[in-house]
C-alpha cells in the first residue's frame, strides 16, 4: 500500500535523477523552493498527499508575496507535474489535485493589422541588416510560422508557390501558400534567405525598427500582481515581438473568413482551445464582423466562410 512522505523530500529525490534540462530543473526547484516557505510560514509540513485546500492556501500565499498571475500558474503547474511523479514513484497523492487549476490571466499579446503590416513592409529607410530582420518578420505575419521555422526557411522549402516545412518545435508538417508579399521577399534573396539573427536579437531589433516606424500608439497593460491589477500605459512598439508574426498571420486569416480548422492545418495547433488563444479581436472588429452577418443583415441567403 503506497504511502505519502513530505512533499520536499520527494521532490529532493526525484530532481537528483531527473533528465530534463537545468533550465527546467531549476524552475521545478523554484516552485519547491516556494512550497517550502509556504510550510515553513504556516508551520505545517506538506506531504504528497496534499489536498486541494492545501493547494488553494499555497495560491493565496502566493498572491500575497505580490508574484503574478501567470508566475503563480506556473508555479502550481510545477507541483502537479512533481506530484504525478510522486504517483508514479509509489507515493500516496490526492487524486483530486489533478483537476486543481489557476485560471488563465487574459492576454495582452497584440496582433497587427494587415495595413500595419503593410506598413512595415513598404518602410524602407533602415540598414541592411534591419531590412533583413524586417523581411523576416514580414514572412511570419503572412504565414503564420514560428521563428524557430521562419528563420530556417531554405530553397529546398519552396515547392511551387508554397512553403513546405516541419516545424521544428513540435515536428509537424505544414504547407502555406505564399502571399504576394512572400514571394516577392523569397525572390529578393533569389531563394537563399539571409543568415538569421538571435532571437534574443531579432526581438530588440523589431521593436527597435517598429518603433522607427511609428508605432508609438500607447496601449493599456493590465496585469495581476499578487491580489492587485496593476495597469500602465506602454508604447505599442513594445508588445511586438518575433512570436507576434505567427498572431498577426493566425488573426488576419481568420477575419479575413478562412475556417479556424483550414488554419490550423498552416499553424500545427491540435485543438481550437489552443487556436483561439491566438486570435486577438477587439469589440470594436467583432461588432463589424457580426454586423455582416445574415442574421443582422436580414439576408436570407446562405452565409459563405470558407
Amino acid at each position: 500500500m503506497s504511502q505519502a512522505v513530505l512533499f520536499n523530500v520527494f521532490a529532493e529525490e526525484y530532481l537528483n535523477i531527473c533528465k530534463k534540462s537545468s533550465t527546467y530543473k531549476e524552475s521545478l526547484q523554484n516552485a519547491v523552493n516556494h512550497l517550502q516557505r509556504f510550510s515553513d510560514a504556516s508551520q505545517t509540513p506538506i506531504f504528497t498527499d496534499m489536498n486541494e485546500q492545501v493547494i488553494e492556501d499555497f495560491v493565496c500565499y502566493l498572491q500575497n508575496q505580490n508574484l503574478m498571475a501567470s508566475t503563480i500558474k506556473n508555479n502550481i503547474n510545477r507541483i502537479k507535474y512533481l506530484l504525478k511523479k510522486a504517483h508514479r514513484f509509489g507515493y500516496e497523492v490526492d487524486s483530486i489535485i489533478e483537476d486543481f487549476n489557476v485560471p488563465d490571466e487574459e492576454s495582452n499579446a497584440i496582433f497587427l493589422t494587415m495595413r500595419e503590416v503593410y506598413k512595415i513592409h513598404r518602410y524602407t529607410n533602415l540598414t541592411p541588416r534591419k531590412a533583413e530582420i524586417k523581411d523576416f518578420f514580414i514572412i511570419g505575419c503572412l504565414t503564420a510560422l514560428r521563428f524557430s521555422d521562419y528563420s530556417r526557411l531554405s530553397p529546398k522549402n519552396f515547392i511551387r508557390n508554397k512553403i513546405v516545412i516541419k516545424t521544428q518545435k513540435t515536428n509537424t508538417p505544414v504547407q502555406v501558400p505564399m502571399h504576394p508579399i512572400v514571394r516577392e521577399i523569397i525572390q529578393k534573396y533569389d531563394k537563399k534567405l539571409p543568415i538569421p539573427p538571435s532571437i534574443q536579437h531579432f526581438n530588440r531589433e523589431i521593436k527597435n525598427i517598429c518603433k522607427q516606424i511609428g508605432f508609438k500608439k500607447k496601449i493599456l497593460f493590465e496585469r495581476k500582481v499578487g491580489v492587485q491589477r496593476v495597469s500602465k500605459l506602454i508604447p505599442k512598439y513594445l508588445f511586438i515581438s518575433s512570436h507576434t508574426a505567427r498572431r498577426t498571420a493566425a488573426t488576419n486569416m481568420y477575419l479575413s473568413g478562412i475556417m479556424p480548422f483550414r488554419i490550423m492545418l498552416v499553424t500545427g495547433h491540435k485543438t481550437e482551445k489552443s487556436f483561439f488563444k491566438y486570435i486577438r479581436i477587439t469589440r470594436e472588429e467583432n461588432v463589424k464582423i457580426l454586423a455582416k452577418h445574415k442574421f443582422f443583415t436580414g439576408d436570407k441567403r446562405k452565409s459563405k466562410r470558407h
